[in-house]
């Protein structure tokens, strides 16, 4: 049991450009950085350091058009269409607006995509940043998602290095002597939250640090393979409307996926 954590910005880290070195961006905004400390690093930048950005025309159809181009390339599967909102699959399994492809914070002539890898990402962020500055951190790559009951958006992982995403209490007893059989908490998901708290949107502050929360870091599986739910494990896996389209097809022997 904690008796609490602190949730730090990290400001002046200023544009990042692709090749940029984010360990020594992040450490000389934060010599204060200490081990035990987890990182949560807002995905744009990582994608911008990896040089994870689409050109494309600034107005007009011929932008629109690229867009569609891209959110088409970065699908894996339609989830649900509404008027222009589009939910989709993403390659590495995430399920999301408009694929995660993002024209906040960066030039009008750029998009900016997604990580290729996010636990990648916060794999070598870490390493990195343990070999070059002698710091034993955990990382946190985050995004911002909507949610399918409720209004509002939060912030996420993407990736995770040195901390479970998990807290499996399944096969634990409760205060009442009640067995725990299905509750599993995704930490780094209310990790990424919390820190959101401090960075917000417009204040280009990209990176927070949650300090008091662990004592040492411990290598684990990343986001994607203990988060992300496969279709078999997937029970909302279509839009309403295109589920009722799906019966319908299959009722009538279309088919079409």
């Amino acid at each position: 049991m904690i008796d609490g954590y602190s949730v730090l910005p990290v400001r002046g880290i200023g544009e990042v450009r692709p090749g940029d070195d984010l360990a020594r961006l992040i450490t000389d905004a934060a010599p204060w950085l200490r081990d035990g400390d987890i990182l949560v690093v807002t995905s744009k930048i990582v994608s911008k350091a990896e040089g994870q950005l689409a050109d494309v025309p600034v107005a007009g159809p011929e932008r629109e058009a690229a867009r569609e181009d891209l959110l088409r390339s970065e699908t894996a599967r339609v989830v649900a269409t509404r008027g222009h909102t589009r939910i989709v699959q993403t390659h590495h399994g995430f399920v999301m607006a408009s694929a995660g492809i993002d024209n906040s914070n960066v030039d009008r002539s750029q998009l900016v995509l997604l990580p290729k890898d996010p636990d990648r990402s916060a794999a070598d962020l870490r390493a990195t940043l343990r070999e070059r500055h002698g710091l034993d951190v955990a990382v946190i790559v985050s995004d911002t998602m909507g949610r399918p009951w409720r209004n509002g958006l939060t912030d996420v992982a993407l990736g995770s290095a040195g901390i479970a995403p998990l807290r499996d209490h399944r096969g634990e007893t409760d205060p009442h002597g009640n067995d725990l059989q299905i509750t599993q908490i995704a930490v780094v998901d209310e990790l990424a939250a919390a820190a959101e708290l401090v960075k917000g949107k417009i204040d280009q502050v990209p990176v927070a640090v949650i300090r008091g929360l662990i004592q040492t870091t411990e290598e684990a599986p990343g986001v994607v393979p203990t988060l992300v739910r496969t279709a078999e494990q997937d029970l909302f896996s279509l839009g309403t409307e295109e589920a009722k389209e799906q019966g319908r097809r299959e009722r009538s022997g279309d088919p079409r996926p």
